[in-house]
């Protein structure tokens, strides 16, 4: 299981199209991540978004076309001051609010 790779820092699961936000309630485990993408993983919502609010030592995240995201899962990113790339490509439902 890749909960048991505790120390893994990058992971990419681009285009897994069944990654859902329970799916990323469990990643929120792994806090060695420092880069993740999540392109394509079109079932994520504001809710997996905030799972991932505890991954405080990200540094890249990319949730582009990840188009059920809203402002409110946007807010919940604040608390990862570590992350110098966000990439949001085709979240259309991200206004300048977010």
């Amino acid at each position: 299981s890749l909960l048991s790779l505790t120390a893994l820092t990058s992971l990419n699961l681009m285009s897994c199209e069944q990654i859902t936000d329970e799916g990323l309630r469990a990643l929120s485990r792994l806090t060695a991540l420092t880069d993740l993408c999540l392109s394509f993983c079109e079932q994520i919502t504001d809710e997996g978004v905030r799972a991932l609010s505890s991954l405080v030592a990200l540094t890249s995240l990319d949730l582009g076309c990840c188009e059920l995201i809203t402002d409110r899962g946007m807010q919940a990113l604040g608390t990862l001051t570590a992350l110098n790339h966000l990439s949001l490509v085709s979240c259309e439902l991200i206004t300048d609010k977010g």
